[in-house]
């Protein structure tokens, strides 16, 4: 189960939600359902709610204190941008492994390089996915089929690699 927090209408979720869906993730919200490969679950919530899962990835879409104070099942796995602190606190706080996006060599998942039509993501560190398989620092090469947030690009990578999937086109 992947889990979305972000603002209503938030351009970076929309963004997410597009390549989940690309990628068969079924997507329920409050207002909809989507059911499309079942290869994954993922959620958008706009509000703190109670979560009670045995595993699953929470992607901070925006930095956003109305999130300050949810509670989160210490098996889950952390996605957010390097400067949301609002996310990393939270993580911090619950003792949720962390995995997070941006420019530098001290986040987990990076852009190495990018143009109009691809781009190299890099992964940092050894990361497990959700069978269990150690997932070992690469570069994924990534096709675009129109111009993505980075933020949305290396979020969606990370879950898709945490979820045995093999990202290649967007």
């Amino acid at each position: 189960m992947v889990i979305l927090f972000s603002k209503r209408k938030s351009k970076i979720e929309e963004e997410i939600i597009e390549i989940l869906l690309k990628y068969g993730g079924d997507y329920i919200t409050d207002k909809k359902t989507i059911i499309t490969d079942s290869k994954f679950t993922f959620v958008s919530k706009y509000k703190c709610s109670e979560i009670t899962l045995k595993k699953g990835i929470a992607v901070f879409c925006d930095d956003t204190d109305k999130f300050e104070k949810q509670e989160l099942p210490q098996n889950m796995i952390g996605i957010c941008e390097e400067n949301n602190k609002t996310a990393l606190e939270l993580f911090k706080k619950n003792s949720i492994s962390v995995i997070t996006c941006g420019m530098n060599s001290k986040n987990t998942v990076t852009l190495s390089s990018l143009n109009d039509n691809t781009l190299l993501t890099s992964l940092q560190r050894t990361v497990t996915d959700s069978k269990g398989t150690d997932i070992t620092p690469s570069e994924f090469k990534v096709k675009l089929n129109k111009k993505y947030n980075p933020f949305a690009v290396m979020s969606c990578v990370a879950v898709l690699l945490i979820n045995g999937i093999m990202p290649t086109e967007f």
